[in-house]
């Protein structure tokens, strides 16, 4: 198999007994999203194919399209292990590749067999449809595989090399998200309001000390960082968790402190004693 049956990555029993549930249905619905979707798309379009050149389309040109849906397909097989601790990235993998598969293989592949008229017409919009259906149940696959992971966020995560973000608590006027990740290498923040961004992070061995605190309402909306069109993040007050490290403390606005620091120690354990890396 591709993915590996057990969860990856995790030295500590408990940890991997505890999450193994978790991964049994990820690893099914990632492996639906990034193998099994794709390949149906080439079968799609290989159908195309056969199809054109035997009601006197363009085989040429059709197997041509069969070879341009193999491509990302091979390319997300192959690199699926290289993305396997990236949950984040899961969803837009599944968007890029077979996004590049409908305009590579399927259209033009699509577009050989209704050139051929009559029964190709026919299956050229069946394969259409089918290759359509599959971008939508891998997409939505990769989406269920990260959330089946990653939800609930629980201590044990930290044991794993698994990207684990939570979403940092932000005074939002209008469309600004953020968010706070525990990578293999350390943590790092982020915000965006549309095209503006801005980010930070620290390496695992300059932190000192992970501790959750409460900040108080009377503080008020607090500047956190800087967006790249010059405008600022602000925190809200309430639970967060105090970050000290070698150039400083850093505040992180997170919901659960108490979840997060115990995640981070996990990490940070892990990842000294040379399991996560």
């Amino acid at each position: 198999m591709v993915l590996p049956t057990t969860v990856p990555g995790v030295v500590d029993r408990r940890a991997a007994e505890l999450l193994q549930p978790r991964w049994t249905r990820a690893r099914r619905a990632l492996s639906t999203a990034l193998v099994a979707c794709p390949w149906a798309i080439v079968a799609s379009c290989v159908i195309a194919a056969v199809v054109a050149g035997a009601t006197g389309g363009s085989a040429a040109w059709s197997g041509v399209a069969a070879v341009g849906a193999a491509v990302p397909a091979v390319v997300l097989s192959v690199g699926v292990r290289n993305l396997l601790f990236h949950p984040p990235r899961w969803v837009r993998s599944a968007v890029l590749g077979c996004g590049a598969q409908v305009l590579l293989g399927v259209l033009p592949a699509v577009g050989a067999a209704a050139s051929a008229g009559g029964a190709g017409a026919a299956v050229a919009t069946v394969v259409l449809v089918l290759a359509l259906v599959a971008v939508v149940v891998a997409v939505s696959s990769a989406s269920r595989a990260m959330r089946t992971l990653l939800t609930p966020v629980s201590w044990e995560l930290g044991a794993t090399p698994f990207t684990v973000a939570v979403r940092a608590r932000l005074h939002d006027p209008g469309m600004l998200t953020g968010s706070v990740s525990v990578g293999t290498r350390g943590v790092e923040w982020a915000a965006r309001r549309h095209r503006a961004v801005g980010h930070g992070g620290v390496p695992f061995d300059t932190i000192r000390d992970a501790r959750p605190t409460m900040l108080p309402d009377t503080a008020g909306p607090t500047p956190w960082l800087s967006l790249s069109d010059g405008s600022t993040a602000y925190l809200t007050p309430g639970p967060a968790v105090l970050l000290d490290t070698g150039s400083g403390t850093v505040t992180l606005p997170v919901d659960d402190p108490q979840l997060f620091v115990a995640l981070l120690h996990a990490r940070v354990a892990a990842w000294r004693s040379g399991a996560v890396r």
